[in-house]
């Protein structure tokens, strides 16, 4: 009977495992998604695989997305995997409230996902990009309940974080996400961020850009035009994250990565969490958005 019991508990990671893996398109991906209203926003996220719970919290310009690649690797490793898109990104709610789309607010929504809604606790929390400050500000509430930490390109330190936000830039991002325009630019922003320009194949760019198209694109400005205010505040971000430093942590990283430095922003992130050279990948043929370009890499160091 033991043996009966694990065959089917067995078979339903498989069939589970099978069911994402299918994943091929932008709408395959949607048609996965749940949603949750938390505080009159729909929340769009991934909820996938059973056993110990898996977080992965994107940045910009991206979505859940941006972790299919892996999404189907994590279930057959056992885990449940939970993927949301952020307010105003993906297919969470395009709200235009600057305020309710700041760090802190994406912070407080992730944490009533995860915590009141999906009531997880225990569970490995891995930070891509403006997931880093959010996760930071995350960790300032005592429901933050992760026990495991995986780093992929962020910054916590105003050294080695470049990007390149002034009047100027400014002016032209305005420009540029302008409705006439804004798909070309988006397109050409998510093939500037992979080092191999082959894997941006239609398919691909469709799951980043058209989310953007339609209304991120606003959200994006939003928290990257907070950068530089971010950067002023990283010293309180950092008293969040010291709270959590002694958890179990890797770092994988992108060499190539023009906006966060490779040997400036991962080594100081290494040594503020303690961090084993053994615990730290870094790709050599990758620029930003590394689950594009390397994830079977990246699942292989997930559990080594």
């Amino acid at each position: 009977m033991k043996v009966l019991i694990l065959f089917f508990l067995f078979l339903g990671t498989q069939l589970t495992y099978a069911k994402y893996e299918n994943v091929k398109t932008y709408a395959d991906h949607v048609e996965k998604l749940k949603y949750r209203t938390i505080d009159g926003i729909k929340v769009a996220y991934i909820d996938e695989g059973e056993g110990k719970p898996f977080v992965l919290i994107h940045g910009i310009p991206t979505n859940s997305w941006m972790f299919r690649t892996i999404i189907p690797g994590l279930i057959k490793k056992g885990y449940r995997v939970i993927a949301p898109d952020l307010i105003g990104m993906g297919k969470s709610d395009k709200i235009k409230d600057e305020e309710k789309l700041n760090v802190t607010s994406q912070a407080q929504i992730m944490l009533k996902l995860l915590k009141d809604e999906l009531k997880l606790s225990n569970w490995t929390h891995l930070l891509h990009d403006f997931g880093g400050p959010i996760t930071w500000t995350m960790m300032a509430d005592s429901r933050f309940d992760a026990d495991e930490l995986i780093i992929l390109d962020t910054f916590l330190f105003s050294e080695g974080f470049s990007p390149g936000l002034n009047i100027f830039t400014k002016g032209f991002m305005q420009l540029m996400t302008s409705r006439p325009i804004k798909e070309i630019f988006f397109t050409s922003a998510i093939k500037s961020m992979v080092q191999d320009k082959n894997i941006a194949n239609s398919e691909m760019i469709e799951g980043y850009v058209e989310p953007l198209v339609d209304g991120g694109a606003y959200t994006y400005k939003c928290l990257y035009f907070s950068a530089n205010k971010i950067k002023k505040n990283l010293s309180q971000l950092q008293k969040n994250a010291d709270r959590f430093s002694y958890l179990p942590t890797k770092i994988i990283w992108g060499k190539h990565d023009k906006f966060l430095d490779s040997d400036i922003q991962l080594n100081q992130i290494k040594e503020f969490f303690h961090v084993n050279e053994g615990d730290v990948l870094i790709l050599d043929n990758a620029k930003h958005i590394i689950t594009e370009e390397s994830p079977s890499e990246i699942l292989d160091f997930i559990d080594n």
